[in-house]
């Protein structure tokens, strides 16, 4: 089964490989592939999101070309797990759910600025493979 989407995340950093390694545990349908952000942002795949933005944070990517980020992509990312489909509507149903999120995000977005990461500029790709990405636009092609 092809990924339907691709999560870009900061390979270089302690707390977003955590991350990375708990969607990739959650996501028993494998819908999900994963790149590091230097890469997805080398094959143009961050295009859309300001420069100054591309690397505050994970982008969820769908192969229609949809593409969200941090706290806006949580609520989707959670309904791709299995039981986690309602989720998003109970937290939106809540007044102040979708604040909620934002704030927990936020909280623990602070590690990726912390001691734990490296600069933008130490960032290497995850992997030397480019054809490692499943979902890459350059690759359905194929």
């Amino acid at each position: 089964m092809m990924p339907s989407y691709l999560l870009a995340y900061d390979a270089d950093c302690g707390p977003c490989t955590r991350f990375k390694h708990l969607v990739d545990f959650l996501d028993a349908y494998h819908k999900m592939a994963f790149l590091s952000l230097t890469e997805a942002n080398e094959r143009g795949l961050l295009n859309r999101i300001p420069e100054s933005l591309r690397f505050e944070s994970f982008h969820l990517i769908s192969t229609n070309g949809d593409i969200q980020s941090g706290s806006d992509a949580l609520l989707d990312l959670i309904g791709l797990f299995p039981l986690g489909r309602p989720v998003p509507k109970i937290i939106i149903f809540f007044p102040g759910g979708k604040q909620m999120i934002k704030f927990l995000y936020d909280t623990f977005s602070r590690l990726h600025n912390g001691s734990s990461c490296h600069p933008i500029g130490n960032m290497k790709p995850e992997n030397n493979n480019k054809d490692a990405c499943k979902i890459c636009p350059s690759n359905l092609e194929q």
